[in-house]
């Protein structure tokens, strides 16, 4: 195979197990509550400032970051759950609809407010090189790869073999049936959506380094994108959202080394037009929730 296909593909996968990281909490919040989370992105944008503000005040070290990133992120979560996820339950979808774009408002304004709008320097990370084959790449880029894997696994087994995977899954076939039958749709709800922001925002903490540069709109691109991938893999099936999201990233990819860089964002909103005229189900049932 060419090296510059090579080298594209594997770029690709990169970005695309990034999709589908964020993804994943995304789609698992759709399951639940039947409502697309446009806030998602800001939950992205929040970890990677989180992790930032943390090695920038409190410590130097990248892996302390991370903890810290992800344990600020998940109280606002906590909070954010209490306050308005768990009061969807039950709502009509234009209301879900409504309340994550406010979200998405507020979260966005407040860290533009609390740290400016310009462009901040996320130094830190990983960063060393390594040797794949002909080309190298930094350890950030594997690890990245390497997190999404782990992670899908470990919601693999969480939804199979535990307690609150099998309410998950209960929840996202009936929910009036599980409430007749004394599940706590509300508390499900809330654990469900703070594994989901958890995992946005380790996300990304994980691309901090490789982007570089940081700012309080950069979750706006990021929702649009997951959007194209949840829709791709169907909605609220975790496992076509990973081969969504690593589908996606590997054609913008490829679009961007052989078309041209410029085109690289229309990828995902083409590819979200043309499933929703030609299979509005996605390339996975969403049947196959979980």
């Amino acid at each position: 195979m060419d090296s510059f296909i090579l080298e594209q593909i594997v770029n690709g996968i990169i970005t695309g197990s990034m999709y589908a990281l964020v993804a994943a909490g995304m789609t698992m919040i759709f399951g639940v509550l039947r409502a697309i989370n446009f806030a998602h992105g800001e939950y992205y944008m929040l970890g990677t400032f989180a992790a930032w503000w943390v090695m920038s005040h409190l410590t130097s070290e990248y892996s302390l970051a991370i903890i810290g990133g992800v344990a600020i992120v998940s109280v606002i979560a906590v909070v954010i759950g209490r306050a308005v996820m768990q009061r969807l339950v039950g709502q009509p979808f234009q209301a879900g609809v409504l309340a994550t774009l406010g979200l998405s408002l507020i979260l966005q304004n407040v860290v533009i407010l609390a740290f400016g709008g310009g462009y901040k320097v996320f130094s830190g990370g990983w960063i060393e090189p390594i040797e794949l084959g002909d080309f190298g790449m930094s350890q950030q880029r594997v690890i990245l790869v390497g997190v999404t894997v782990v992670v899908f696994v470990a919601l693999e087994w969480m939804v199979r073999s535990t307690r609150l995977g099998r309410s998950i899954r209960a929840v996202s076939q009936n929910i009036e049936c599980c409430q007749v039958n004394g599940i706590d749709v509300e508390q499900v709800v809330r654990k469900t959506f703070l594994i989901g922001v958890a995992i946005a925002a380790l996300s990304g903490i994980l691309t901090g380094p490789i982007n570089v540069s940081i700012y309080g709109g950069m979750g706006e691109s990021i929702t649009l994108k997951t959007f194209a991938v949840i829709v791709m893999g169907g909605m609220g099936n975790v496992r076509g959202t990973l081969i969504a999201g690593l589908l996606l990233g590997v054609v913008e990819s490829l679009v961007a080394g052989y078309i041209g860089l410029q085109y690289r964002d229309s990828v995902g909103f083409i590819a979200l037009l043309l499933m929703l005229m030609l299979r509005p189900h996605g390339l996975f049932s969403s049947k196959a929730r979980f």
